[in-house]
């Protein structure tokens, strides 16, 4: 099967194949630089505490412990970011999001292919993952974000800061890190509208809405498109 590598320098596609969203800078250097000091802190526990089933058996990596201040003075930070991205709502939808969890990979860590939980934590939906790359691609080799599709095999290895999110159906790995660390959040977003089409066609709806706006076209089209809209999201939302 042959594979897209999504590298950091590749900033031309937000939505690839209608289902998933690039955030780039989610996290600003301010914030990417405060999260980096608390990691040096933090202490960090066997990721497989937190896997399931059979992930227990291709998991490797470690975890911040979600007990500590670190811990807490990230995760605030990071809804923070997502609270004011709006990308980031308007595109996925967010109800509710599962607490992140940091996850440090060191040479030969990995974690094998699997899929995700489809219930999280306070019997949370699991409709969107989202990975944020907390260190740059430079510092590491190895440990690409891999993703199965029908179209072949997507690789994500995107700068500090940027993320990544996508359908939570979908087979995936990380690939073993052969020399530095890697560094990410990854989290798990139960969306207003449970279906990825649906999610895709609201957000095209927004996208064109807003250009409208943007362009001064506010006329009986715009007004329709927007009716559209809102009874669509109306109609899906849980």
């Amino acid at each position: 099967m042959n594979s897209q590598v999504i590298t950091a320098d590749q900033k031309n596609h937000c939505i690839l194949n209608g289902t998933y969203l690039y955030i780039p800078k989610l996290l600003n250097e301010v914030e990417i630089n405060q999260v980096n000091f608390l990691l040096k802190s933090g202490k960090f526990d066997d990721g497989r505490l937190t896997a399931y089933s059979a992930a227990k058996d291709v998991k490797s990596n470690l975890q911040l412990n979600s007990q500590t201040q670190e811990h807490a003075a990230i995760q605030q930070s990071i809804l923070e970011a997502l609270n004011r991205n709006a990308l980031f709502r308007n595109a996925v939808l967010p109800q509710s999001i599962h607490p992140f969890i940091i996850s440090n990979y060191k040479p030969g860590m990995h974690y094998g292919w699997h899929v995700d939980s489809p219930v999280m934590g306070n019997m949370i939906r699991t409709d969107v993952a989202i990975t944020i790359f907390l260190n740059d691609p430079e510092d590491y080799d190895g440990g690409e974000l891999e993703l199965q599709t029908p179209n072949g095999n997507v690789l994500y290895k995107l700068n500090k800061g940027d993320a990544i999110c996508y359908p939570c159906t979908h087979i995936h790995q990380v690939r073993a890190v052969t020399r530095g660390e890697r560094n990410v959040a990854v989290s798990w977003v139960q969306s207003l509208v449970k279906e990825t089409e649906y999610r895709k066609l609201l957000f095209e709806i927004f996208q064109i809405t807003e250009n409208l706006h943007k362009k001064a076209l506010i006329g009986e089209e715009y007004l329709f498109l927007q009716q559209h809209y809102s009874n669509l999201l109306r109609m899906w939302a849980n």
